[in-house]
Parts: C-alpha cells; sequence; structure tokens
C-alpha cells in the first residue's frame, strides 16, 4: 500500500512560493525602474513604471491621461536619455498606456 504523504501547511506553501519569486526577481526589471525614475523624476514615478522591453521598444505604463500627456511630451528627450544609458542599440521607441501597476 502506498504511504500517505504528508498534507503541508497552507502558511509554508504560501511562504516558499513568495520566497522563489522573490530570489526569481527580475533584475533588468530593476534596472530598468532606477533609470526610468532618474529620467522622468520622483512624480514621473510615482505615475509610470516600465513593463516590459520588447524588440526594442519600451512599454510603460502610466496611471492618468494627465500623465500620458506630460510623459508624451517629454518622450523625445527621455528616449535620448534610454538610449544613453541602455545603449543605441538597445531600444529605439517607447510606447505609452493607461493602466495600473
Amino acid at each position: 500500500m502506498k504511504a500517505r504523504s504528508k498534507i503541508a501547511p497552507v502558511r509554508d506553501i504560501i511562504q516558499n512560493v513568495f520566497a522563489h519569486l522573490e530570489s526569481t526577481a527580475n533584475p533588468f526589471q530593476e534596472d530598468m525602474e532606477s533609470i526610468w525614475q532618474e529620467l522622468v523624476g520622483v512624480d514621473g514615478f510615482k505615475h509610470s513604471r516600465p513593463v516590459a522591453l520588447r524588440k526594442k521598444v519600451l512599454k510603460i505604463v502610466i496611471d492618468s491621461s494627465g500623465w500620458m500627456q506630460e510623459l508624451s511630451m517629454r518622450k523625445r528627450g527621455i528616449l535620448k536619455g534610454l538610449k544613453r544609458k541602455l545603449g543605441k542599440d538597445k531600444i529605439s521607441e517607447i510606447n505609452f498606456r493607461i493602466g495600473e501597476f
């Protein structure tokens, strides 16, 4: 007869999941957020976050239309700063969208 496996407490399972998530955190995301905050300032960072970089296009989520307009007007300068920090071959465009982060 097969031995019964011990049932783990939910608390232990959740702690293990969070420990795994922390150990597999994306260092690129952390670096990108740091660079983004430097380029858009503290106020801009409160209202926007980089969420992905795919095919040289940086995707940014913004929490309001007012900040969408503000960052859209500053887009060219922000893109220059990103190219300077990351390298010209790493990023070619920034796409903004309104959403939650």
